[in-house]
């Protein structure tokens, strides 16, 4: 689906399906069967003191099946590991590094608890205000990836994937200390407005677990949801980062990012007023 979609449904099941999943983020299709209502189409007569009233009713299963393929083929909806979900595309990739085999990847919803607590540790301490409001919004919001009337946000992720040869032991990790599960180690997440005069621009918040930092994973991440913005035809992209931050700000000018200004204490951090740098980049 394009990052900036102009909905067109044929029908009130469309709309209806499309919305409940671009809420609710992955829906398997036996709840998606349980939960849409539409207007029957059939008006009941009640006592006139009452006036009158339409059913809602579940869509025939062939009616609701054949909205699904409908929705897929136009590239709104698609159906992975079980579950319905909003089309966004991005080709994976790996590369490797000290750690290990790391694959970036467009998030699933599955991902979100390991995005969460990833951001709230880069985020310790009042150094990255915006990113530690977007990990408040995703314990709330029951969809990671949104894509509507109003906005559009997606998130990309730093895999670094399980040692299969290392010897396992309890607590996730080998004997030499390699993971023998996938984890989220880094995100990148692109947030972005749907108003014409906007909509060329997009909000990026980017970061990696202090654990496997200075091991090119935050470049590489940031190269690759970068060249996504690029396709999806985002000309700026911005982020705002309080100034006592300055291993953020110098990795992201070193990046090619440029400072635009600042607003004077913005913050207040540990009882001491600190500024904001705004910078951004075009790609």
């Amino acid at each position: 689906m394009s990052v900036h979609p102009t909905f067109s449904f044929d029908d009130e099941i469309q709309r209806t399906v499309y919305e409940y999943v671009e809420r609710n983020g992955a829906v398997e299709p036996d709840e998606l069967a349980r939960s849409i209502r539409v207007d029957s189409g059939t008006t009941h007569s009640k006592p006139a003191r009452s006036g009158t009233y339409t059913e809602s009713v579940c869509p025939p299963t062939a009616d609701l099946e054949s909205c699904l393929e409908s929705l897929k083929d136009r590239g709104y909806l698609t159906e992975s590991n079980g579950k319905i979900r909003v089309d966004f595309s991005a080709t994976p990739t790996e590369f490797e590094c000290e750690a290990g085999t790391v694959t970036l990847r467009l998030a699933r919803e599955e991902d979100r608890a390991g995005i969460v607590e990833t951001m709230r540790e880069v985020a310790a301490g009042g150094t990255y205000i915006v990113a530690e409001n977007v990990a408040t919004q995703l314990e709330r919001e029951s969809a990671l990836v949104r894509a509507n009337e109003e906005r559009s946000r997606v998130f990309f992720v730093a895999i670094l994937e399980p040692d299969r040869d290392g010897d396992e032991a309890d607590g996730g990790e080998s004997e030499t200390g390699a993971r023998s599960e996938s984890a989220v180690i880094g995100w990148l997440h692109v947030d972005a407005h749907e108003l014409p005069s906007l909509r060329h621009t997009a909000e990026l918040t980017v970061g990696v677990d202090p654990e496997f930092r200075r091991m090119g994973v935050g470049s590489t991440l940031l190269e690759y949801g970068l060249e996504w913005a690029d396709g999806a035809d985002y000309h700026k992209i911005y982020q705002n980062i309080p100034a006592t931050n300055e291993a953020a700000i110098e990795f992201l000018e070193a990046n090619g990012w440029q400072r635009e200004g600042e607003h004077v204490d913005q913050y207040r951090i540990d009882d001491a007023y600190v500024d904001e740098v705004m910078l951004a980049t075009w790609p």
